[in-house]
């Protein structure tokens, strides 16, 4: 069974997709079948890893909630696939206000499609509305990213508060696991330092090393729509996602 890790934060702007990807990307370079769940309307992760327009797709991920016989799975590069995102996902909540149990459409969509990838790589919306609930329900691990300042730690606590409520919950995933903690867009200085340090002596067990420093190419391969393991494959950046990557799949092993 493939293992299905979500990637959340509550404020926009910390990383986050960029990071999904990146270690996603690293997976299947590393010979593994990786599944990206694009769940934000923004659609930045399905930019990201489709060489598609985002009229090209034949079908979202919002047609597959309203229809899971519209589920489809695209195949973006070698061991990688995707289930793509659009605007219109922002009408989520409207369009599934009638939906018996809505909080679990997400866990029944991947049902099926566990066995085929080894990770599942889900993006979260910047926000705390039902698709992130949806996410943490259907998610094995649960990966926060966050840059080290107080608005991206506050999001990131709210997001730790969800969890926990839905971990609490036998009727919801009380198997999910919080498995990372990642810094990102790391300057050094004292305020900076100050929050990694406020996050390494709060959740020391799930943080995970190195910080990714900030850096212009990683914003600029995102723009032509490369990877960063192809846009710059030997930079600093590249190479702290490499073995951040690493270092969380011997942690998914573990568990």
């Amino acid at each position: 069974m493939g293992q299905v890790i979500c990637f959340a934060n509550n404020k926009g702007g910390v990383g986050k997709t960029t990071t999904a990807v990146a270690i996603g990307q690293a997976w299947a370079r590393m010979g593994s079948k990786v599944l990206f769940v694009d769940l934000d309307s923004q659609a930045n992760l399905t930019t990201m890893v489709s060489p598609l327009s985002s009229e090209d797709h034949k079908t979202t991920i919002r047609d597959a909630f309203l229809d899971p016989k519209k589920l489809n799975v695209e195949q973006v590069a070698e061991n990688q696939y995707l289930i793509p995102s659009e605007l219109s996902l922002s009408n989520f909540d409207r369009d599934t206000a009638s939906y018996t149990g809505r909080e679990y459409l997400l866990m029944d969509l991947l049902k099926p499609l566990r066995r085929k990838y080894d990770y599942i790589v889900i993006d979260c919306p910047p926000a705390l509305g039902l698709i992130t609930y949806n996410a943490l329900i259907a998610a094995d691990h649960l990966v926060m990213v966050a840059t080290p300042d107080g608005l991206a730690y506050q999001g990131m606590v709210m997001v730790a508060n969800l969890y926990a409520d839905v971990r609490s919950s036998e009727r919801l995933n009380p198997d999910i696991k919080l498995s990372g903690v990642i810094i990102t867009k790391y300057e050094r200085n004292k305020l900076s330092d100050m929050y990694v340090k406020k996050v390494k002596d709060e959740l020391g067990e799930v943080f995970l090393e190195p910080l990714v420093t900030k850096a212009t190419k990683v914003a600029q391969a995102g723009s032509f729509n490369q990877s960063i393991f192809d846009y710059d494959p030997t930079g600093k950046v590249t190479k702290q996602y490499l073995e951040l990557a690493k270092r969380l799949q011997a942690r998914l092993l573990e568990k």
